[in-house]
């Protein structure tokens, strides 16, 4: 796969496979992790967001990498069915940890929306990861609370976070908390009041705060 240039000082490329947010220090509080993070169905690694998340990591010393799925670097709008998704994903993750600098770090997967989704079905399946950011988990198709994404999250053994807001039509907060209760300690909830599924209303680097406090309990532990 291509690899970007840092991602703070050029234009992205619309056909980049990853995007890379290198360490701003060799000491932070991060500088253990590495970050991978897919973005949503519609949307693009240049989401407002995912560029603040990655960026925070970066800025505490972690490597992360923004991944395009294949149909997106392609052009296409259209997503691949999810079997090609995850093990698209698979194949970002082991591009991303053949630099050296990863070797012995901690990983983090995850993403918004369907990319958050994707991330969670690939660690449920058994790769190991040491923590899942999930960004506005699908948890229902919008209007279809009877149609759950949630069987295969019990089989995640990681620490998730599971960033939403009240107001997200692919997430009842409600049902959401209950997926959560089941899942025991492993699971954190944070909710942003009167946001939707695009965090239309949240400042991205409150989004990246959250983030950021979440990766760095993980690092103390």
């Amino acid at each position: 796969m291509a690899t970007g240039a840092k991602s703070h000082d050029v234009e992205v490329d619309a056909r980049e496979a990853l995007l890379f947010d290198e360490p701003s220090q060799a000491s932070g509080a991060l500088a253990d992790f590495v970050l991978v993070l897919w973005h949503g169905a519609g949307g693009d690694v240049t989401e407002r967001s995912l560029t603040a998340v990655a960026r925070a990591f970066a800025d505490r010393g972690a490597l992360a990498a923004r991944a395009r799925f294949p149909y997106r670097v392609a052009g296409r709008r259209a997503p691949d069915r999810m079997p090609a998704l995850i093990e698209s994903a698979r194949a970002a993750v082991e591009s991303v940890r053949t630099r050296p600098e990863t070797r012995g770090r901690r990983l983090v997967l995850g993403g918004r929306s369907m990319g958050g989704r994707v991330a969670s079905l690939l660690v449920a399946s058994g790769f190991a990861a040491d923590g899942l950011l999930l960004l506005s988990y699908p948890l229902h198709p919008a209007g279809r609370r009877d149609k759950l994404r949630d069987a295969h999250l019990p089989q995640v053994c990681c620490p998730m976070l599971f960033v939403t807001g009240d107001h997200d039509s692919l997430c009842d907060l409600g049902i959401l908390r209950s997926v959560i209760a089941k899942l025991g300690r492993r699971a954190t909830l944070s909710v942003f009041p009167g946001a939707d599924h695009g965090f239309r209303r949240v400042p991205p680097g409150e989004v990246a705060r959250v983030a950021v406090d979440w990766a760095e309990h993980i690092a103390a532990a």
